[in-house]
C-alpha cells in the first residue's frame, strides 16, 4: 500500500513537472504612455470635476473633486487607460511612493 501511494505520488509530480515545462512564459507589459488624471475627471462622473492629490507619497491618492457639493469620487485608472489608449490598455504604478507613478500598459 505504501509502495503504491509513493508511485501515485511520484507520477503526480512528474506531471505537473511536465505541465510546468510546457507552459508558455509570461509575457512583460509594454508601457505605452501616462495617465492623464485631469482629463479622466472630466469625463468619469458626467460632469466636470477638479483634479485633486491627497498625498503625493500615494499612488492611490487621486481624487475627482466636485466644488459645487464638496464631494471626493476616486478615479477610475482603468477607465483612464481605455480611454485614452484603447481597448486592452491597463493601468500600472511603477513606484507605490510615487503619485505620479501611474503609467498605461498593454
Amino acid at each position: 500500500m505504501r509502495k503504491a501511494a509513493l508511485l501515485a505520488i511520484g507520477a503526480l509530480g512528474l506531471g505537473t513537472a511536465a505541465v510546468i515545462a510546457t507552459a508558455a512564459p509570461a509575457s512583460a507589459a509594454t508601457i505605452i504612455g501616462g495617465i492623464d488624471v485631469a482629463r479622466q475627471c472630466q469625463v468619469q462622473e458626467r460632469r466636470p470635476l477638479e483634479v485633486r492629490l491627497l498625498d503625493s507619497g500615494n499612488p492611490y491618492s487621486w481624487r475627482c473633486y466636485s466644488p459645487y457639493t464638496g464631494n471626493y469620487y476616486s478615479v477610475n485608472m482603468n477607465a483612464a487607460c481605455v480611454n485614452q489608449y484603447g481597448s486592452g490598455a491597463f493601468p500600472v504604478v511603477l513606484d507605490p511612493h510615487n503619485a505620479y507613478s501611474w503609467r498605461c500598459a498593454r
